[in-house]
């Protein structure tokens, strides 16, 4: 490896920062500030094969690396995983819309939560889920035979994937019937994601209690995403779980726990925010790049057309190239070795799936969407679309059949045309999403 220092800077390239590991120095990185905030994807990747897997950045207040080798994902998730922390500006800025939920709860709230909200995950449940996804897909394919009766329609394949999904977490998780309110709700979602995104990049971010035009967004759309949270607890509160009777969904579970002690109001609230939020615009954001993919690779969506069992290939290949969790974050709480450089305590660690998923240590070409390399099953080191280590991420199972179920109906009784032969722009938000949506032909398939 290379390192590139300046003088004088042999020792330190931030304040109070041992250099550890190599990387960029101060002169350096001023002129891609620009390309970190208006496109981190190529910038972290640039970096990381300029400096190898484990990269520091001179960040100013306490030292920052880049890790982008499976081993050293496998280190600070699985590991080291007690000694890392979630205290950071990602998940403490997304924490102003979720609340202390499940994915930015730290350590000791997170185990209690996890274990208690476990029997709504368990196979039986993800199970009797399926219904709930075969009855949006048939609104769907009402929707979507209006659309089309006088023949090929135009449509935003990212803005129906996000209301399909929304759909499908609400009656699955919450029983509820969101339909009705799907616009209002994704529209809230992403405006609040947006500004969680805004603030992450900003090097001072303005307290929300401002009246910045910024703040004032975020403060509205948490105002209507708590209006629908507590809409929902309100219903299910006068229709409460009878005795005796199993578990329905993860509302029956917030509201009468069967272990540990009762979640607060406030807590059922951010639980159910937060599956609201990542649930919905993580599937989401893996439908519309399958379908993306599925669109330039013509020739396999005929191929999953033909053999529909295909589908959950088609799904974790898409995940590998386009993870929705395109970043992850820790803090060290003590000092560690990852992949075989010091990480001081109190250090800032950026775990990027997208360069991993595209390391080729690991993937045989790596660019080039192949979904038969799934064909034996995950590997077990570096795939990391639904993190890994203890807080791998709990509703994976329910993601992964829900994600092949619609691929699969969806490919058996329409068709998406890609509108131009482009390459479609990314935009690097909390998830991964196109860039002015994704406009596709849908065209009915003649049965």
């Amino acid at each position: 490896m290379t390192w590139s220092v300046l003088p004088g800077e042999q020792t330190r390239r931030t304040w109070n920062a041992p250099v550890t590991a190599p990387g960029p120095a101060y002169r350096e990185m001023l002129p891609h500030v620009r390309a970190i905030q208006h496109d981190p994807l190529t910038f972290l990747m640039e970096s990381w094969r300029q400096y190898g897997d484990v990269v520091q950045f001179p960040v100013p207040f306490l030292p920052t690396y880049l890790i982008g080798s499976p081993q050293g994902a496998r280190d600070v998730l699985l590991l080291h995983h007690k000694a890392m922390s979630k205290r950071t500006v990602q998940y403490s800025n997304l924490s102003l819309v979720t609340g202390e939920g499940l994915i930015t709860a730290e350590t000791d709230i997170w185990k209690t939560t996890r274990r208690q909200l476990a029997p709504a995950f368990h196979q039986d449940m993800i199970r009797l889920g399926t219904k709930h996804v075969t009855d949006a897909l048939a609104r769907l394919d009402t929707c979507w035979a209006q659309h089309t009766a006088g023949g090929p329609a135009l449509i935003d394949v990212d803005q129906t994937m996000m209301n399909l999904a929304l759909e499908i977490t609400g009656a699955t998780l919450f029983g509820a019937d969101l339909t009705n309110h799907v616009d209002r709700l994704t529209a809230a979602t992403l405006s609040a994601l947006h500004c969680v995104v805004q603030r992450v990049r900003n090097p001072l971010p303005m307290p929300l209690t401002l009246p910045t035009p910024s703040n004032l967004r975020m403060r509205r759309a948490i105002r209507q995403l708590d209006a629908a949270v507590g809409e929902l607890i309100d219903q299910r509160l006068a229709d409460p779980l009878p005795t005796g009777q199993p578990i329905r969904d993860m509302l029956d579970v917030l509201l009468e726990p069967t272990l540990g002690q009762p979640f607060s109001r406030k807590q059922i609230r951010d639980e159910v925010a937060t599956f609201i939020v990542a649930g919905h615009e993580t599937l989401a954001s893996a439908l519309t790049w399958a379908w993306n993919l599925l669109g330039a690779h013509p020739d396999e969506a005929e191929r999953l057309r033909s053999e529909p069992h295909r589908s959950s290939l088609v799904f974790d290949e898409t995940l590998r190239l386009y993870p929705p969790a395109w970043v992850i974050s820790r803090r060290s709480n003590q000092p560690v070795d990852i992949d075989g450089f010091h990480i001081p305590k109190n250090a800032m660690l950026i775990i990027s799936p997208w360069i991993i998923h595209r390391n080729p240590a690991l993937w045989k070409n790596p660019e080039s969407f192949l979904p038969d390399r799934f064909a034996q099953g995950q590997p077990v080191l570096g795939y990391l679309p639904f993190g890994a280590g203890p807080r791998l991420c709990i509703g994976r199972e329910m993601a992964r059949m829900q994600g092949a179920e619609i691929l699969g109906h969806i490919t058996q009784h329409w068709k998406l045309d890609p509108i131009n032969k482009q390459q479609t722009s990314i935009e690097a938000s909390v998830t991964l999403r196109p860039q002015g949506g994704l406009p596709m032909r849908l065209h009915r398939i003649a049965h």
